[in-house]
């Protein structure tokens, strides 16, 4: 396992990066971004390729489009040069997105939906997992309006991908919510960590259970998850055996100290937040074996979506901060 990881680090320097040739004025965060939607595919890219996946990206996009400018836009490239036709593959999740962008508003969760989608699904299913998410979140929003949101898409998005129907899925995601208001108090992280939880059996109190046990056993490492990252927490405890948390939370710690040697992965670069997530990337894709491939790509969807999470939220305080101190010189 630990060669499997110190060599899925390698990859992930290599695509980091790429990326930070092809994105040039982009930050060592967007980077970071882009680099890890190649986990879980042992993809080395070019950086010739993924400039031209920017391209065809940024020529089949408007210019107000977030699917081709907006924060995740790093994604949708580094998923299109994986693939040998890349203006096929763009074509496709193109035509996701625009479903999607029928039943929702725009914005970055929507691109991130529309990458899982065209990612984790059969091609004869875009169409069906389009509209159970929206039926989903809907069911969602019903049982709790105040803190069902955009962010909440992706997550959807995976409960769409669930063998269940759209009831029955809202209806675990609830049950699960409860049991783990037992040992949370905000709701919006306790939804994040229910539909993830959902989607795999057990009884909604032994669920909640290992949520909070693999929650600790993070934060005796020094591993502390905030906001939409919650859902991590809860992939983690949902993937990984009760005797092996220990040592997948210190692999998880010394994968992200790692990381940190690498040029823009540290303190003034990407920075801890973003680096522990992808640490968790890693390490999940070499803990889960090829049998539990669909759940491994799912979970890693996961992280990824709170990589793009956290970044949203950093440029946006970045952006408050600018405004803020603009409007005090004035």
């Amino acid at each position: 396992m630990l060669n499997n990881i110190n060599r899925s680090i390698e990859i992930f320097e290599s695509n980091f990066r790429a990326a930070k040739s092809a994105y040039v004025l982009n930050t060592s965060l967007e980077a970071s971004a882009c680099a890890a939607a190649f986990i879980g595919r042992n993809f080395v890219v070019s950086p010739e390729r993924l400039r031209d996946a920017k391209k065809v990206v940024r020529s089949n996009t408007g210019i107000f489009s977030t699917l081709g400018h907006g924060n995740a836009s790093q994604v949708i490239a580094a998923t299109v040069s994986m693939s040998e036709e890349p203006q096929v593959a763009m074509d496709t999740i193109r035509f996701i997105h625009s479903a999607l962008d029928e039943k929702f508003f725009n914005s970055d969760y929507l691109v991130l939906a529309a990458n899982m989608i065209y990612s984790n699904a059969d091609p004869a299913d875009y169409s069906r997992i389009v509209s159970r998410t929206r039926e989903i979140y809907k069911l969602i929003r019903r049982d709790h309006p105040m803190i069902t949101g955009r962010e909440d898409l992706s997550n959807c998005v995976l409960m769409a991908l669930s063998d269940y129907s759209e009831t029955q899925i809202a209806r675990r995601c609830e049950d699960d919510f409860r049991a783990l208001h037992d040992y949370y108090r905000l709701k919006n992280r306790i939804q994040y960590m229910a539909c993830i939880t959902s989607i795999f059996d057990g009884r909604p109190e032994d669920k909640a259970l290992r949520v909070v046990s693999t929650q600790k056993a993070l934060k005796q490492v020094g591993l502390r998850f905030s906001g939409d990252a919650f859902s991590v927490i809860a992939s983690i405890a949902m993937l990984v055996r009760e005797e092996d948390l220990q040592e997948v939370a210190s692999m998880i710690h010394e994968t992200s100290k790692k990381l940190r040697k690498i040029r823009g992965m540290g303190a003034m670069g990407a920075g801890k937040r973003i680096r522990d997530l992808i640490a968790c990337a890693l390490v999940i894709e070499s803990y889960t074996d090829a049998g539990n491939s669909a759940v491994r790509d799912s979970a890693i969807s996961t992280i990824i979506s709170a990589i793009i999470a956290v970044e949203i939220a950093i440029i946006a305080s970045s952006a408050a901060a600018a405004s803020a101190a603009a409007a005090s010189s004035s």
